[in-house]
């Protein structure tokens, strides 16, 4: 497989899509009559990548400065949808009960949960091993 050679006039016009027009690689690749691989390694090559109006490719758009942490809820809230991405999304209770909810506490964007559900929700099991010999006699076992 050879290597493409792209021409001045090509690059101008994937450099003016991608950074001016905000164009996704998708988009660009319509335009042009090429692949999107094509174009996405051609905009990484170029080093476009972070420079675009598209905030799905790292694009320089005004953001908020992010809070340190979301408020904490009033209390625990009944509804997923009333969480939000960065409140703790363990439930409380028996989901067939009045008063289910979740927790709400704020999350470090690690995950769903708060810190202290985390450590609850993801636990590494431990490796469990059988004595030599109880292993040996099995395989003995198994071949009488």
């Amino acid at each position: 497989m050879g290597k493409r050679v792209w021409t001045d006039e090509t690059r101008e016009q994937v450099r003016h899509l991608f950074v001016d027009d905000g164009l996704s690689y998708g988009q660009i690749s319509q335009r042009l009559n090429m692949s999107r691989d094509v174009i996405a390694g051609l905009v990484n090559r170029m080093k476009l990548t972070g420079q675009g109006k598209n905030a799905a490719h790292g694009g320089h758009r005004k953001r908020k400065p992010r809070e340190a942490a979301a408020a904490p809820l009033k209390a625990a809230t009944q509804s997923l949808i009333d969480l939000g991405r960065a409140c703790c999304a363990w439930p409380i209770g028996d989901p067939r009960n009045a008063d289910f909810r979740f927790c709400g506490t704020p999350t470090d964007d690690r995950g769903p949960y708060c810190i202290e559900h985390r450590q609850k929700a993801y636990t590494v099991a431990e490796k469990r091993e059988r004595p030599a010999d109880e292993r040996r006699d099995r395989r003995i076992a198994a071949w009488s």
